[in-house]
């Protein structure tokens, strides 16, 4: 695995962060680091296509898409897994022979993205719950090197592992898009494992526990 790249490709999107609005006016987050350079070769790619799975429930759930994945050892979340194939992304989201789709995922840190978690926060105060842990998501394509997000009606499935999982509470997830956006999304919950949706393009996801 090549971690340089990894962490030049997370570099990019923890930048990109920044047009990930809150619902308090005029917040922004602080980008934790930033960079330029979003050239990314197909061979580079492949080395980072496995870099996550979800380990829970006495399963384990492979992620089946390339990408760059971060996900911070002290997090609540144990891992990602994208439950789709590139070809079927590729297919659905049409892609074209050259492109080929890419995602960037890493966990949030509440003291360094906290614009993102007030939207978070003022969510659970109308749903109820407490923020357990949050990711960015930034789903899209490579073409000729280069990444580009792909359009917010592009769905895919993903799974998050749950440390310390509770059975007997109730979780779900919140997404925070750009301009602000927040919703409540659908979930499938099993086994120390959640499952949703996320879109293309970049955004935030918060597991919240009641």
């Amino acid at each position: 695995m090549n971690m340089k790249l990894v962490k030049r490709v997370l570099a990019v999107t923890m930048a990109a962060s920044l047009v990930v609005m809150p619902l308090t006016a005029g917040a922004t987050d602080s980008a934790e680091s930033s960079s330029s350079d979003t050239t990314v070769t197909a061979a580079q790619a492949e080395t980072v296509s496995t870099t996550s799975q979800v380990v829970a429930g006495g399963t384990v759930v492979k992620n089946e898409l390339p990408g760059a994945f971060q996900i911070a050892p002290s997090s609540p979340i144990s891992g990602v897994a994208i439950r789709q194939s590139a070809n079927t992304i590729k297919a659905s989201a049409g892609l074209a022979s050259n492109q080929t789709p890419f995602t960037r995922v890493y966990t949030l840190d509440p003291n360094k993205s906290k614009a993102v978690y007030a939207s978070f926060n003022a969510a659970t105060a109308t749903y109820g719950g407490t923020v357990v842990a949050a990711i960015n998501s930034d789903l899209g394509a490579l073409t000729g090197g280069k990444f580009t997000s792909l359009p917010e009606g592009v769905t895919v499935p993903v799974t998050l592992g749950i440390k310390n999982f509770d059975a007997n509470a109730t979780y779900y997830i919140v997404k925070v898009s750009k301009g602000g956006v927040i919703e409540k999304i659908p979930v499938t919950v099993e086994n120390g494992k959640i499952t949703f949706e996320i879109t293309g393009g970049l955004a935030a996801y918060a597991l919240v526990k009641m």
